[in-house]
């Protein structure tokens, strides 16, 4: 029967955009925009769940989930009281952001651009941003982005770009991100909205003002694709995705959220070992054994020319990197293992720079095997030469940190192969001292990009916290170890100076990390000599001046970077606690 036009619901046609109820925008659903209840919510029968965003009107559930995140935040707090007084307030561009990729109907908004009708109703959120828990953030408005603000953050965001963990071609990403929208070519949106994400990030801290957009939209939009964008990709987004783990990894290893930067890294390393980038150029076919399971390879195809295959070399290695470095701090196991037995064993050549790529194929007919296995071991294996790209001398670095991290802490007095252990012990500390004796040097980067001055100066602290990880345990009753130990702890200080790196605009976090252990080497030195009896004076000896005055100045860059990462202000809290009664 025909209702008649009266008896019609009202849509409408001038409802401009960004009126409509959340409910609505989320189901992409036509709304009539009617107060306190819109139609749609109306004849769904979930009249809670409609809110508009440009009124201080909220729906019931938002303000429930509000309470719950306030909650949940209390608890943590309480659970946790000993962490909570160690860290200082930071600033927590994360907010509700993480929670809301659990729960699908939290919402995180946007400053309006200057077109915009009005703001969203909101508070300003440390990281700067104003943000309105009522408005979910789709990718249609990340599309309203200016063309200026998002050159602006990709201009922020690349002369950091490596010390981040980018691998892959910055020519092509450009190219493809100029692209439209729907292009398959376009960069997957978990790698778009990461790099907008720490482009704002690094925007924030240069400039002390409030980016256009809020560092916990990107976050949301990007862990909400990474999670379900993956897909039947084609390879060139396998790679991306990759890309992308890494960047949110870094970002939320800054923020301090430990185990979600861990849940990323072990998702690339998983990534990485089933295309199959381990086994890049390698020389060992792939063995076959009779069985009646026919595996599905995921293994994916060749790359379409060299740039391609230097992006999949440089992303192995990337990742290998943060997988070593993060295990230390963890104190867990590798995800990515060498292991011949498990089919990771690592045959992939070392790194290039990616302008070597970019010149054409290299040896095509070249294959490589056993390549972590024999640098350990001493044999220099790779390339036709010797690479001395940064990544290579990166995941080199890396691999020996966690490789003496291992080698110590297999030690115990009752060790049924001691001879087998002090084999490892002094092969491991020879290949340590040889990396120290090629490495790039900061004395020789003068007129280089500060992007290769960060690279360089944290290659050095791990080659010197590799030598403190492998003597530590030993530093009390050998004197040798103890100076080891010592000798590295001067070479970060020493590192930090020729660097500058107090004027650092972005900090990995490792190198906090490592500072904190420098530091516990000069306050073990301090305890040390004032155990040991006084000979002809009562004045400090030069020795432990030194101590003194290298744990000053590790705190000292400590506090310039506490602020800004949540890791580096733990350790500065703890060593502060440590060195009460020095």
């Amino acid at each position: 029967m025909d209702a008649g036009p009266s008896s019609m619901p009202y849509y409408p046609s001038n409802l401009s955009r960004g009126k409509a109820c959340t409910s609505c925008r989320r189901r992409k659903m036509k709304c009539d925009g009617q107060r306190p209840v819109c139609g749609q919510c109306e004849r769904a029968g979930k009249p809670e769940d409609c809110g508009y965003v440009d009124s201080q009107t909220r729906s019931r559930t938002q303000i429930l989930e509000e309470n719950i995140a306030q909650l949940e935040a209390r608890i943590e707090e309480l659970e946790n009281p000993e962490v909570a007084q160690a860290l200082v307030k930071l600033h927590d561009p994360l907010g509700k952001a993480y929670e809301a990729h659990h729960r699908s109907s939290s919402s995180i908004s946007y400053v309006p651009s200057s077109h915009s009708d009005s703001g969203p109703s909101g508070t300003t959120s440390p990281a700067g941003g104003t943000r309105s828990p009522s408005q979910p953030l789709t990718a249609r408005d990340i599309e309203d982005i200016s063309a200026q603000h998002a050159q602006r953050m990709l201009d922020h965001f690349f002369p950091h770009a490596s010390l981040l963990g980018w691998f892959l071609n910055v020519t092509r990403f450009r190219h493809a991100l100029s692209l439209p929208a729907r292009n398959s070519n376009r960069p997957v949106p978990a790698l778009v909205n990461a790099v907008y994400l720490w482009g704002t990030a690094i925007l924030r801290q240069v400039t002390e003002g409030n980016p256009p957009v809020d560092e916990s939209v990107f976050l949301r939009l990007a862990l909400s694709e990474i999670e379900h964008g993956l897909g039947p990709s084609p390879s060139h987004q396998v790679v991306q995705f990759i890309q992308a783990r890494v960047l949110l990894a870094a970002y939320l290893y800054l923020v301090g959220k430990a185990f979600e930067g861990r849940h990323q890294s072990d998702a690339a390393a998983s990534l990485v070992l089933i295309s199959g980038f381990h086994k890049i150029r390698s020389a060992q076919l792939n063995p076959t054994f009779p069985s009646y399971v026919d595996p599905i390879p995921l293994t994916l195809g060749a790359p379409r020319d060299q740039v391609e295959e230097g992006e999949r070399i440089n992303a192995f290695w990337t990742v290998f990197a943060l997988d070593r470095t993060w295990a230390v701090v963890f104190g867990a196991p590798t995800v990515m293992s060498d292991s011949e037995a498990f089919g990771t064993q690592i045959d992939t050549p070392w790194p290039l720079d990616m302008e070597t790529y970019e010149r054409g194929w290299i040896y095509p007919n070249f294959r490589s095997g056993c390549t972590l296995r024999n640098y350990l071991e001493g044999i220099n294996t790779g390339w036709p030469w010797e690479t001395h790209a940064l990544l290579a001398q990166y995941s080199k670095v890396a691999a020996l940190f966690e490789r003496a991290t291992n080698v110590a802490s297999s030690w115990r007095p009752e060790i049924p192969s001691p001879n087998a252990f002090y084999a490892n012990f002094v092969s491991i500390d020879k290949r340590i001292d040889e990396f120290k004796a090629q490495m790039y040097v900061l004395e020789n980067t003068e007129g280089m990009s500060s992007d290769i001055v960060r690279s360089v100066h944290l290659i050095q602290c791990l080659a010197s916290a590799a030598t403190i990880q492998l003597h530590a345990a030993f530093a009390q009753q050998n004197a040798l170890s103890r100076n080891k130990c010592f000798t590295a702890a001067q070479e970060i200080v020493q590192a930090n100076a020729a660097a500058r790196s107090h004027e650092f605009l972005v900090v990995n976090p490792m190198i906090g990390i490592v500072g904190a252990a420098a530091a516990r080497v000069f306050i073990r030195e301090i305890v040390t000599m004032r155990s040991e009896p006084v000979e002809h004076s009562s004045t400090p000896s030069e020795r432990e001046m030194q101590a003194r005055s290298g744990l000053e100045q590790l705190q000292a860059m400590m506090a310039i970077f506490a602020p800004v990462s949540a890791l580096i202000n733990y350790h500065f809290g703890r060593l502060q606690q440590e060195r009460i009664g020095l």
